[in-house]
């Protein structure tokens, strides 16, 4: 039997650097000695000032970019570069706008060589788990930008991948439509418990999402701390209007509040 560390879904990260080497220019430290295990099924959100690596370290774990040092492994193998085991979603939609909304989310499916016939049918599964089953022929310019992101995640979900990786996802969107994103995010993951590493400058945010909160320092980034979050799901976007749910995001914004400051020219 698979271990935690090697089983489908997890992730670890162990004492991973990155420095970046722009032509006459000095190298940029922007993660050191970055320690982090994330179990299968698990839900991890990951904050820190601007400029502490947070975006960086979510390339890291895809493949997009390899470490200067230290290694990841995603269900015991190294990470060498993206996989179908490990999907991203990013702060834009990145959707075609000259493709239906189906074709959208079928499109993974069909570069990997599925027909389309089969991959639609697999694409209007997720349209279905994402709420917009009734907007499968539309074009993504009729879609609010909401409804966009609920698109680009069901197209990362269609793939099947055992780990989804978000970055930001929510960043554009207004505050009561980002509120309600949130808690479909969480329902949508409640279904199959995908494990999930979301990135986002939002405090509250995390702490509502998240298991656990991984609090990255000011760069070179590395993990100040691990915040553990125990309310029980399924969790309701009341949750945030509680004491114990105000004291968490107080310590965790008391962590990085000099940093945020600092990065602000303050």
């Amino acid at each position: 039997m698979a271990t935690t560390q090697t089983a489908p879904g997890s992730i670890v990260v162990s004492d991973v650097g990155l420095t970046f080497t722009p032509p006459r220019r000095d190298p940029v430290v922007a993660l050191e000695g970055v320690d982090l295990t994330v179990s299968p099924g698990e839900f991890v959100c990951v904050v820190g000032a601007s400029g502490s690596g947070k975006s960086t370290l979510l390339r890291l774990i895809d493949g997009m970019l390899e470490p200067s040092s230290g290694t990841i492994t995603a269900g015991g193998e190294t990470v060498s570069g993206p996989s179908p085991d490990r999907a991203m979603v990013f702060q834009t939609d990145n959707l075609m706008p000259w493709s239906t909304v189906i074709d959208n989310v079928a499109y993974g499916l069909v570069l990997g060589g599925m027909k389309r016939s089969k991959a639609r049918q697999l694409a209007a599964v997720q349209l279905e788990r994402v709420g917009l089953a009734d907007f499968a022929r539309q074009y993504p310019r009729q879609l609010s930008g909401g409804m966009r992101q609920r698109v680009n995640i069901a197209r990362a979900l269609a793939v099947d991948p055992q780990v989804l990786l978000l970055d930001e996802p929510f960043a554009a969107l207004d505050a009561q439509t980002r509120e309600i994103m949130s808690a479909e995010l969480l329902r949508i993951w409640s279904s199959d418990r995908k494990t999930v590493v979301f990135i986002t400058h939002q405090i509250d945010e995390a702490v509502y999402l998240a298991d656990r909160v991984v609090v990255l320092s000011a760069r070179p980034g590395t993990v100040r701390e691990i915040v553990e979050v125990d309310f029980e799901r399924p969790r309701d976007l009341s949750l945030k209007r509680t004491p114990e749910f105000g004291h968490i995001v107080d310590h965790i914004w008391s962590l990085i509040e000099d940093e945020v400051r600092g990065s602000l020219g303050l």
